[in-house]
């Protein structure tokens, strides 16, 4: 069954989570998340994993409306449907338009009584969900989409972000929620993402608390020693909160990253893991991507 990841958005606390509560009857098996203050919407639209948002297009509370989140939306989570809860739709009908023509919007419905309304969500939700659990290679060919786009991409900035958000979505597709992007830490040292590590496998949770991962926008260089030693010093510098961490690049890794890598596995509890092009193409493409990463693992563990 295909994670069903809800996130429901409203500016009053109380509507945003009678609506969750809903959801989760029509969604038993699911995780459903209600979010209704400025700041925690805006950053569990971009931290957190979802392949369903429930919004209200009008939010007279804030700046932001659902329009603005939906965009944002279909900019770093693709893969997401959206469902527009409004009773003034056509106030905003040319602004939704784009996001209907781009296949992003699943439907609309407007609040009513509660046990009506949760059978309209219902036959919105669960056709969706079923279709993704009838043919799971959507998620494959979608990743494929994102990861081809994002090669393809001339401008080195746009290129970098798209390569951020590609692999947040693959860690996304492995059933980890939380991905925080763009971190700093005390010293001022960023890092690309950061996972917690909840998935509750065995393998990976024996891992620590959170999975460090640095993206290396890349066109024809390789990842060098030099930047595996500035990664490894992030997460040493994590005291124990990390133990693993992935360098991921859309290129491939010199000779001398390697053998710096085999020389530190003997001297810290640290490790670190190499994702290049062709290991991104053979994870996308696996029936299960996490057993597959599980496989790297072991296999780098045991070339160290």
């Amino acid at each position: 069954m295909i994670p069903r990841k809800v996130l429901v958005i409203d500016d009053e606390k109380v509507q945003s989570e009678a609506l969750a509560k809903t959801i989760k009857e029509i969604l038993p098996y699911s995780d459903v998340t209600p979010v209704w203050e400025e700041n925690d919407i805006k950053d569990s639209v971009e931290n957190r994993f979802y392949n369903l948002a429930v919004l209200d297009i009008r939010m007279d509370q804030y700046d932001i409306d659902g329009i603005s989140i939906a965009k944002r939306i279909v900019e770093i989570n693709p893969f997401a449907k959206i469902i527009f809860v409004s009773a003034f739709l056509s106030e905003y009908m040319n602004q939704v338009l784009p996001l209907v023509q781009g296949g992003n919007i699943l439907g609309f419905t407007d609040k009513k009584n509660y046990d009506l309304w949760g059978k309209e969500l219902a036959d919105l939700i669960l056709p969706y969900y079923e279709s993704l659990d009838a043919n799971p290679q959507q998620i494959q060919i979608a990743l494929m989409q994102e990861y081809a786009d994002l090669k393809n991409e001339m401008d080195s900035y746009k290129r970098g972000l798209k390569f951020e958000n590609f692999v947040a979505l693959l860690f996304s597709s492995m059933g980890f929620v939380e991905i925080k992007k763009r971190v700093k830490d005390k010293s001022g040292n960023e890092t690309d993402l950061i996972i917690r590590n909840d998935i509750g496998d065995a393998f990976v949770s024996k891992f620590g608390k959170y999975i460090l991962v640095e993206c290396k926008n890349r066109t024809k260089d390789p990842v060098t020693k030099n930047d595996f030693i500035v990664f490894q010093t992030k997460l040493e510098s994590t005291n124990g909160l990390a133990e693993i961490g992935f360098i991921i690049t859309t290129t491939f890794f010199s000779k001398n990253a390697y053998i710096e890598a085999l020389r530190d596995s003997k001297k810290s509890d640290h490790k670190v893991f190499f994702l290049d092009n062709r290991l991104l193409l053979i994870l996308i493409q696996s029936d299960n991507m996490l057993e597959e990463l599980k496989h790297i693992i072991d296999e780098q563990v045991k070339d160290n």
